[in-house]
């Protein structure tokens, strides 16, 4: 009578390995790709909060005079909102984290401060423009952020992406 041993050969071993390798090697660019979309996800949804406040407060300043103004200060809900041409100006501290309720931190100066939301604008406030980076991403120079540019007397603010960092 034969006896019959338990377990597995090399062969059913080696194949199990190469299928788990071959599932490893498929499923983790897709893991790196998720935690690239969830920054431009995070980006697009800053910028959706930004757009949503910038339509809100432009009927409000022009019903006040100030759509044709370069530099406006006006008060929405007890909160000084600096204006440009009506819409909110590229300031981080004194426009749009009062607009949107948050805190933005200078990446490039306070990097060491924890925040969820990095901006600058190594210009200052007469550029008339600033970046917006994710946590993760918290330097300009990782080319994961966008760009606010405020409204001018022709053209009404827009924004720009650069996610080929993220």
């Amino acid at each position: 009578m034969l006896k019959r041993s338990i377990g597995f050969t090399l062969i059913e071993l080696v194949i199990v390995i190469v299928v788990l390798g071959i599932l490893a090697v498929t499923a983790l660019p897709r893991m790196v790709n998720l935690q690239t979309d969830a920054r431009i996800s995070a980006l697009q949804g800053l910028k959706a909060g930004m757009q949503s406040a910038a339509d809100m407060v432009h009927p409000i300043a022009i019903r006040e005079g100030y759509g044709s103004v370069s530099h406006a200060e006006m008060t929405i809900e007890g909160e000084e909102i600096t204006l440009a041409y009506g819409y909110p100006a590229a300031i981080a501290s004194d426009t749009w984290a009062k607009l949107i309720q948050t805190t933005f931190v200078d990446g490039e100066h306070d990097a060491n401060i924890p925040s969820e939301w990095y901006f600058h604008n190594p210009g200052g406030n007469e550029d008339g423009w600033i970046r917006f980076m994710p946590k993760s991403r918290k330097s300009s120079s990782e080319q994961c952020y966008f760009t606010y540019f405020e409204a001018s007397d022709t053209e009404p603010p827009h924004f720009e992406f650069t996610t080929s960092g993220c």
